[in-house]
């Protein structure tokens, strides 16, 4: 038994060694999802474009990254930005892909297609008046 235990024992702690570092290493490398609801932020809105009142306010986001990263953030400090640059008054909706910000380099958002919905602009009414 001692032959058995003893032989190459420093081998078999090498061996030891190597495995608790790897497992240590793999341990510490651990990828989460994690699911927070952001505000939604409407930017660039042209002029003549107006968003239907009943607009969502908010959105689910599904953060993926290293643990200590996601973990880390405050739901309350993200904001999922929609740009409705381009935009013309005669759409009823857009569909749109929000950016959430401001994220680490080592976390990426999962973030839904949104349906934001427009207001259609109101012809102006003539006067009824003839020149």
């Amino acid at each position: 038994m001692n032959r058995w235990l003893f032989e190459n024992l420093g081998l078999k702690l090498l061996a030891l060694s190597i495995s608790i570092a790897l497992w240590a290493y793999v341990g510490s490398r651990q990828i989460i999802d994690s699911r927070v609801t952001v505000p939604v932020e409407l930017t660039d809105i042209p002029v003549g474009v107006t968003v239907d009142p009943r607009v969502r306010t908010s959105v689910s986001v599904v953060l993926t990254g290293r643990k200590e990263s996601v973990l880390g953030l405050d739901g309350d400090e993200l904001t999922a930005v929609v740009s409705l640059k381009g935009t013309t008054p005669d759409q009823s909706e857009i569909l749109v892909h929000p950016q959430v910000r401001p994220l680490p380099k080592d976390v990426a958002a999962n973030v839904p297609t949104l349906k934001i919905p427009l207001i259609a602009a109101k012809p102006k009414a003539s006067s009824g008046r003839r020149k």
